[in-house]
């Protein structure tokens, strides 16, 4: 691959596909399977539009990335980690990365545009005024993380309301919350690799502010993911196989990242930043063995 074309493609941070990509799908999933499973969609659906918000979640963690590279530039040569992205190395230009940034929000657009019209306005909305800000939170408050979260949720609303037609704000507001408190619970734990690099350069973070009392903090944001979790297979009607794939499995799990993972160490944090995925696909194996069994019993 030429070099300028690597570059690009390293901007996008698709090099470590699946990791970050698979982030950005979770709330995507959670969102679609949960209303899948309210209406009943068939199984061959379910599937075409999982691939489907799996390439939509690709693309908008790739435009984060540059949009975040771009803000960042200055910051990132000041941390170690970051130092070599190319924005910051000086191996793609400002110019270069607009126009890559163009592409990829133009191919989100229209995504957003096949899913309906009230999904497409809250695609238009949601993805500049949560997405697009996220790298200057870091500048201004030492809880980027929960912002992040809160960006990445929007997605539960746009694939219910995609999937099913409608608002059910029970519904949406759980399993954002939940979606939320997974996100930024993990995203603490990435941002624990730079912990001193981003004292030294000022970069706000929350492993900056919450320190030597990270884990009890974390802890309450995987009490609030089950607890949220919990409530939404209640209104769902969720059966048997969901609580337990879902709920309580993933919990456990994400509780276990928690009290071992060692975050003064920046290779134990990346580590169990990446197996977050595990935890995150357990709620979709859930949601997706009990969609299977529902739709087997109204066919009886």
């Amino acid at each position: 691959m030429p070099s300028k074309a690597r570059a690009l493609f390293e901007l996008t941070r698709l090099h470590w596909f699946p990791v970050g990509c698979d982030f950005t799908f979770w709330p995507f999933a959670w969102g679609f399977l949960s209303a899948a499973y309210h209406v009943a969609l068939p199984m061959s659906d379910v599937a075409k539009n999982t691939l489907f918000y799996a390439l939509l979640g690709i693309l908008i963690h790739s435009a984060g990335c540059v949009i975040n590279d771009m803000l960042d530039r200055d910051l990132d040569r000041k941390v170690e980690r970051s130092k070599g992205r190319p924005i910051a190395s000086g191996a793609v230009t400002r110019t270069e990365a607009s126009i890559l940034l163009a592409v990829l929000v133009a191919a989100i657009f229209y995504m957003f545009s096949t899913a309906g019209s009230t999904a497409f306005t809250l695609g238009l909305v949601g993805l500049p005024a949560c997405g697009g800000t996220y790298p200057l939170m870091k500048r201004w408050t030492y809880w980027p993380s929960l912002f992040l979260g809160f960006a990445a949720s929007w997605a539960v609303p746009f694939t219910w309301v995609a999937t099913t037609g409608q608002f059910n704000w029970g519904m949406i507001l759980n399993v954002a919350i939940a979606s939320c408190c997974w996100t930024c619970l993990y995203d603490t734990i990435y941002a624990c690799q730079d912990m001193k690099d981003d004292e030294k350069a000022g970069v706000k973070s929350m492993a900056v502010r919450l320190g030597e009392g990270i884990r009890p903090a974390l802890s309450l944001f995987d009490v609030t993911f089950f607890v949220c979790l919990l409530y939404a297979g209640y209104l769902n009607d969720q059966r048997l196989p969901f609580y337990v794939i879902s709920v309580i499995a993933p919990f456990l799990l994400c509780l276990w990242h928690i009290w071992s993972f060692d975050h003064n160490d920046p290779k134990d944090s990346w580590k169990k930043f990446t197996a977050s995925r595990h935890g995150a696909a357990m709620v979709c194996a859930g949601l997706v063995v009990d969609h299977y069994f529902k739709l087997a019993s109204l066919t009886v």
